[in-house]
This record gives structure tokens, sequence and C-alpha cells, in this order.
């Protein structure tokens, strides 16, 4: 009797769940919530700047929240822009859609991407990028998007420091361009 009482229980428990899972929101394997199919054309992005980030970098948000969790975006970097080096907390895909790109991972020779590319970028994995020529490419990330930028013995500095050492300079403020 006290072995069946316990299956009922168990079973119990799993049917629980069940009708509690059920009522939520799939996610996709990027994290994101399952949503109504998307389509955006190119004059649809409103292309914006960051603080922590060179003001010849912009970037346009497609899908999700960059600030809050996983999202996709398109980004935009005029020719010279460099970004230090620097780590994420997030693992990101990045897919090269034009342009000469230059792109550095601790321990591994620099890559040159160009149209049709493609990088893993693991989360907390150093690396620095530079645009040799007007580059654009999504980013995916499975997280929140943020930049910690460090110096050479992989200790964060600001982005102020780590920006002017390569002879950029952060975007004065976030903004918004077409």
């Amino acid at each position: 009797m006290r072995i069946l009482t316990i299956l009922l229980l168990a079973m119990l428990l799993v049917t629980a769940l069940v009708v509690a899972q059920s009522g939520r929101r799939f996610t996709s394997p990027s994290h994101m919530l399952v949503q109504e199919p998307l389509i955006k054309t190119a004059q649809e992005n409103t292309f914006t700047t960051s603080t922590v980030l060179p003001d010849c970098y912009t970037y346009a948000v497609e899908r999700g929240d960059p600030k809050t969790g996983p999202s996709v975006t398109l980004s935009r970097l005029a020719a010279g822009c460099k970004v230090p080096w620097h780590i994420h907390s997030a693992n990101a895909q990045v897919l090269f859609v034009s342009g000469t790109f230059r792109l550095t991972m601790k321990g591994q020779p620099a890559q040159i991407l160009a149209e049709g590319s493609y990088a893993y970028v693991p989360a907390k994995h150093q690396h620095e990028e530079s645009c040799l020529a007007g580059c654009t490419y999504y980013v995916i990330r499975e997280g929140a998007a943020d930049v910690h930028y460090v110096d050479a013995r992989g200790k964060e500095i600001s982005p102020k420091v780590a920006l002017a050492a390569v002879g950029e300079r952060p975007a004065a403020a976030e903004s918004t361009r077409q």
C-alpha cells in the first residue's frame, strides 16, 4: 500500500509539472522566446551608438533586447574602426554581410573575415577586432550584450582607457542614427 501511495504521488507531481509547463512559451535553441514571424527590411533599421563602444561602431537591434538577454543585432563599423581586447559575458555567433574585418582571438593568429564568413566567440574569450573596409555583420548573442575591455594581463580596464590606447574614443552618449 505504501508503494502504491508513493507511485500515485509521483504521478501526481509529474502531471502537475506537465500542466504547469503547458502554459509557458517554449524557447528556441538561442533561448529567445518564440514569437510571431518577423521580417525587417534594411530601411526599418535604426542604428544606435553606445558609450562603451567606439563612436565608429553602430548597431541596430533586429530581435530581442541586448540589454537584458538574448538578441540579434546588425553592426556597422566604419573603415579603420578598432575595438581593442575585450570579453563578453555571453556566447556570440557572428555572420559577416560585407566589408573586410580582422578578428584576433586570444591564443590564435588574426583572421581576415569577409562576406559570408562566420565566427563563434565563446563567453569570456578575449578578442580584438578592426574593420579594414566598411564592415556589416550580424551578432547572435545567447545572453545580454556587454563589453568588458581588458589589458595585456587580462585585467578589466575602462572603455575610455582601452579605446584611447588604439586611437578610438567612446561615443559621447547613446544615440540613434539612421
